[in-house]
């Protein structure tokens, strides 16, 4: 998330809650956590919290934990190793017929 996307969602938290108004100190630790999320996703939860609460959401609430696409294929390529391996054993074990064909 950019600066120029936070002073967005800064805004927009002040267009929805006028009565409350953050101190700086708390918008320099809420940019410091949500600069590494993506804004759309942010501003998602915002939108959400912003239809459903009358209070001002806490960062946590609007957090979203960056994923990143490369650690699911890692683990996709994790598990199908080790699906091969398990494969491998059980045909060392009991000849060469699959689980399925027993």
């Amino acid at each position: 998330m950019t600066n120029k996307e936070f002073k967005e969602l800064m805004n927009m938290l002040y267009l929805a809650y006028p009565a409350k108004k953050l101190p700086e100190t708390t918008m320099n630790l809420w940019f410091g956590l949500l600069k590494e999320c993506e804004y759309q996703e942010v501003k998602r939860r915002l939108d959400d919290h912003i239809k459903q609460h009358k209070y001002i959401p806490s960062v946590s609430q609007i957090y979203v934990s960056p994923e990143t696409e490369t650690m699911v294929l890692d683990m996709l390529g994790e598990w199908e190793k080790e699906g091969v391996e398990r494969l491998e054993h059980i045909e060392r074990w009991n000849g060469h017929k699959k689980p399925w064909e027993r």
